[in-house]
């Protein structure tokens, strides 16, 4: 991955982040706002509807002797009440309150067991009987039109029960206009989501300008310390060979600039890996050749070391990848040279391949000794040595892992790692195969 995609990932990352984070804001928000709206406007239509409901309780205790009957001359004083099986004929009067029946409101009266027995200017069986006895809810008519409902206890002779009192509001308009304001919020929230989107690419790109630049700026250099440290290198390399010096300090010296020339070429391969700049030539890889190949490598290393090494690899079929051979082949050179260094007299080192999902895995198992748990997040960094003595020891620069881990990433792979002290690691490689050849 190079410079420029790393810094776009990040940036989309953010942008996303930023936008999601602001849309469930928005939608928190927006579902806090429609419940107190809910709320607000039941318990004030609720109030509006025991006001209603008092006023035809007065004109009603006068009438009412009976639980749950009507008297015969209840049409005197309500000529506009409408009973059950009963054709209902609405009747216009200039009443206020009896107006409001006519457009918007509904009242009906209901026995102890929340059966209809009358309604007033409408029929009493616009709505289902209320059995359960509900307070206050919302219910559709005969045609559809929806209505919120308030129970109300009617109460005779000494507060006597006769039955319920149910008054009642159309809320269609109300209904329609919250499916209004759902519809708006579904579709402005998505826009909004994506304006914010739009913003917060722009501000993460302004927020990491100056990180940007650090970055470069930090690849550059490391670029051209590592190249200008070739020419002294050079010379020094001239001087021990041309002049008169004991033969202890020869090679020390010798040691010591060979180490240099390896920090500087380490550093340098680094540098373009992750800026990009690498040149690099792809072509069709054979992971089994590859394995083969780095295995013949070492195992001069693993003898002088009295380790043992070997690997598996599947002989019914050959499996191919897409990228830079050399690279590949010092990836896996790096990580089973370390397996090596690192593993005691005696110990093993496995190289395994296997295959999944068109995936190809390529795993290092060592009985070395082990990376504590503490160490293992950062033994990719540069220079990072979890034992300093041991990387000098086995001439390790600190960059092998971190080399290793930037060719994985720019071949677009994985590089994981299982590690646990005195009992070995397992470094694992996962490469996206091409192609796969049965033999």
């Amino acid at each position: 991955m190079n410079n420029n995609s790393l810094f776009n990932n990040s940036r989309f990352k953010l942008a996303i982040t930023y936008a999601g984070v602001m849309g469930t804001t928005l939608l928190i928000c927006g579902y806090i706002a429609h419940i107190v709206m809910v709320k607000a406007f039941t318990r004030t239509l609720d109030r509006e509807l025991e006001v209603l409901g008092k006023v035809f309780e007065d004109k009603l205790k006068t009438q009412l002797k009976t639980p749950g009957i009507l008297p015969l001359n209840i049409r005197k004083s309500f000529p506009e009440i409408c009973f059950e099986k009963q054709s209902c004929v609405k009747i216009k009067s200039e009443s206020a309150v009896m107006s409001l029946l006519l457009q918007s409101h509904y009242v009906r009266l209901l026995n102890s067991k929340g059966e209809a027995i009358a309604a007033i200017n409408h029929h009493p069986n616009e709505f289902t009987d209320n059995i359960k006895l509900h307070h206050s809810y919302d219910i559709r008519n005969r045609n559809g039109e929806l209505y919120h409902l308030h129970l109300m206890p009617l109460k005779i002779n000494n507060n006597q029960l006769w039955g319920y009192l149910q008054v009642g509001r159309s809320i269609q308009r109300l209904n329609d206009y919250m499916n209004s304001l759902h519809l708006l919020l579904l579709l402005g929230i998505p826009t909004a989501m994506i304006i914010i989107g739009g913003g917060g690419w722009w501000l993460a790109g302004l927020a990491m300008l100056p990180i940007k630049k650090s970055y470069q700026k930090l690849e550059q250099f490391t670029a051209d310390a590592a190249h200008e440290l070739r020419t002294p290198i050079t010379s020094l390399q001239t001087i021990v060979e041309t002049n008169s010096i004991n033969q202890e300090t020869q090679k020390a010296l010798e040691r010591q600039i060979k180490r240099l020339v390896t920090l500087t070429q380490d550093l340098l391969l680094l540098s373009r890996l992750e800026s990009g700049l690498q040149e690099v030539k792809i072509q069709r890889i054979c992971l089994n050749d590859l394995v083969a190949d780095v295995e013949e490598e070492l195992l001069p290393l693993a003898m002088n070391a009295e380790v043992l090494l070997f690997s598996h690899v599947p002989d019914q079929a050959y499996f191919y990848i897409q990228g830079n051979e050399s690279q590949i082949y010092r990836m896996l050179l790096n990580l089973v040279s370390n397996a090596i260094k690192y593993t005691p007299v005696g110990g093993e080192v496995k190289i395994n391949l296997t295959t999944n999902d068109n995936q190809g895995t390529i795993t290092i198992k060592d009985t070395g000794i082990g990376i504590p748990a503490a160490d293992i997040p950062h033994i990719f960094d540069r220079f990072y040595r979890v034992n300093a003595d041991r990387s000098r020891n086995t001439g390790g620069s600190g960059l092998g892992l971190a080399i290793a881990l930037a060719i994985v990433q720019t071949h677009k792979g994985k590089l994981e790692v299982e590690s646990s002290i005195n009992h070995g690691s397992t470094f694992t490689v996962i490469l996206p195969l091409v192609s796969k050849v049965n033999r």
